[in-house]
C-alpha cells in the first residue's frame, strides 16, 4: 500500500526559506538602528557647535567695543567645544565682519558663524 501524504503543513524548505527572510531582514533592522544611532549624534554634535559659535558671534555683538580676534573653549551638551573668532571689514564704514568657526576634537570645522558689527 501506496504511504499517504497529507499536505497540511509546511515543508521543510517552506520553513527554511521563511526563515532566511526573517534573518535578512532582522539584519536589516540592526544596521538601520546604527545607522540612526549615528545620525543622532552626529547632529546632536552639529546642533551644540552651532550653539557655540552663535553664543560667541552675540557676545562680541553684544560688546560695546569692536570685536577683536580671540579664541578659546567653551562647554555645550558633555563636551568642550574650541571656538575661533576672526574680524575683518565690513561692508559698511567704520563696520567689522566678525565670523566665528567651532572645530571638533580632530580640528574639523563643524559649525560657523557669521555676523556684522557696526558701532552705536
Amino acid at each position: 500500500m501506496p504511504a499517504r501524504r497529507d499536505h497540511n503543513g509546511f515543508s521543510l524548505i517552506e520553513v527554511m526559506v521563511a526563515l532566511a527572510i526573517f534573518g535578512l531582514a532582522a539584519v536589516a533592522l540592526v544596521r538601520l538602528t546604527g545607522v540612526s544611532l549615528a545620525s543622532a549624534t552626529s547632529l546632536s554634535d552639529r546642533q551644540h557647535a552651532a550653539i557655540v559659535a552663535r553664543n560667541q558671534a552675540l557676545e562680541a555683538m553684544l560688546a560695546s567695543d569692536a570685536p577683536v580676534p580671540a579664541s578659546g573653549r567653551e562647554r555645550a551638551g558633555r563636551r568642550d567645544w574650541a571656538w575661533q573668532r576672526r574680524t575683518a571689514p565690513g561692508p559698511l564704514p567704520g563696520s567689522l565682519q566678525v565670523d566665528v568657526t567651532v572645530a571638533g576634537d580632530g580640528g574639523q570645522v563643524i559649525a560657523r558663524h557669521a555676523a556684522l558689527w557696526s558701532p552705536r
